[in-house]
């Protein structure tokens, strides 16, 4: 279940309020959204010409095989490299090749562009469903989730069914994902790289400064996360498996100056599950005190990656000038406000959901079946020393 958003934006009011400069600023930052609106990828044109390959005997075999595997998704560009001598005359395979390699190559290149959508396709068949004769393909539908009446899907005959928003049914449907697993990793590598160069990130685990890194000490001190459940990851079923990201924050510096990290979580499928991922989230040399913020984030589709992370940064700016002599305690918590407060409700059509938050996460200390501020999700936390060679 859900936080109303007015609700949780009230609970915040104590810690941070952020505004924007200007209706201006304001307006320029929707039309830019808007502008990356229209140039979505048409799901339902490439579930079509999909349905098309799928006619055929072995490449649906082939694919087949490859979505009972799928870890989360499959790339659609490897479906189409490893069927191509079933159906490389086809059209509709010279124009999935077309545009998946366009994506890939926009989403791979040196200047971060507006948006990023990779290709992937996976397969809900919970009940591991041998018979798919009657699979569907779908794909999840434009805007807010929340406004989600109905679910559109085809046969494999290209007749329209719809499909319970709420309940997937009981046959094998195979979805069409631009906003995936892929998707995620070019994203947290672009939204890091602008956190550094705006001046709230460090460069130290850069590849060229790692070994500098290590060799000022006998290694690093971290925090790993052991063990963690949600009770909820905010997505619905023709999302998939969701697309879970921790943000990590606290104050760099005898000024007060933050320190934020993006940090994907791509094994964080499924809500209800315990995974135990060992995965360092806090670098204690990153900071000037011995605490520091985690909070957890779900990407939905239709994100402006770029807006998301340039609101957090400003946002968090916003206080730098007024809380210098503040102690540094009160300021971590109120840059984790910032944060929460920079998911805007109307830059996208569907929001980056809030999955919870883990304030104050202390250096050397364990934290067993610790749950966050809302609830929603439960951590094993242990310190870990990482020795240098």
């Amino acid at each position: 279940m859900k936080t109303p958003r007015f609700l949780l934006k009230t609970l915040l009011v104590s810690l941070f309020v952020v505004s924007c400069n200007s209706s201006d600023e304001l307006n320029t930052q929707l039309e830019a959204s808007e502008q990356v609106e229209l140039n979505l990828v048409n799901k339902e044109e490439i579930a079509l010409k999909f349905i098309d390959l799928m006619q055929n005997k072995d490449f649906k075999e082939v694919t087949l095989d490859l979505l009972k595997n799928q870890k989360p998704s499959v790339v659609m560009s490897d479906i189409l490299e490893k069927t191509s001598e079933f159906v490389e005359n086809q059209e509709s395979f010279k124009s999935l090749v077309k545009e998946t390699n366009t994506l890939e190559k926009k989403a791979s290149q040196d200047e971060a562009p507006e948006k990023i959508e990779i290709v992937e396709v996976w397969m809900n068949n919970p009940k591991g469903n041998l018979d798919f004769s009657n699979v569907l393909f779908s794909f999840a539908p434009k805007g807010d989730e929340d406004t989600w009446s109905t679910i559109k899907a085809f046969t494999i005959d290209k007749k329209e069914v719809f499909l319970d928003v709420n309940e997937a049914p009981n046959q094998p449907v195979i979805v069409i994902e631009t906003d995936g697993f892929e998707t995620l990793k070019r994203e947290v590598a672009y939204m890091n790289k602008y956190l550094r160069e705006e001046g709230v990130q460090n460069t130290r685990f850069n590849d060229s400064n790692l070994k500098t890194a290590f060799s000022k000490s006998a290694g690093l001190e971290t925090t790993k996360l052991d063990k963690i459940r949600l009770n909820d990851d905010e997505e619905p079923w023709i999302s998939g498996a969701a697309e879970v990201y921790a943000v990590t924050s606290g104050i760099k510096d005898g000024n007060n100056n933050p320190e934020i990290k993006v940090i994907p979580m791509y094994y964080l499928d499924y809500d209800g599950t315990d995974y135990y991922p060992n995965q360092v989230l806090l670098f204690w040399d990153d900071y000037q005190y011995q605490a520091a913020n985690i909070q957890l984030f779900e990407k939905d589709d239709n994100v402006n990656y770029k807006d998301l992370v340039s609101a957090i940064v400003n946002g968090v700016f916003q206080i730098i000038g007024t809380v210098s002599t503040q102690p540094w305690v009160s300021v971590l918590g109120q840059v984790a406000g910032a944060i929460i407060q920079a998911m805007p409700d109307s830059w996208y059509t569907n929001n980056d959901d809030y999955v919870d938050s883990f304030y104050t996460i202390e250096k050397n200390k364990s934290y067993t079946n610790y749950y966050g501020a809302r609830g929603n999700a439960k951590v094993n936390l242990s310190p870990y020393f990482i020795a240098s060679n």
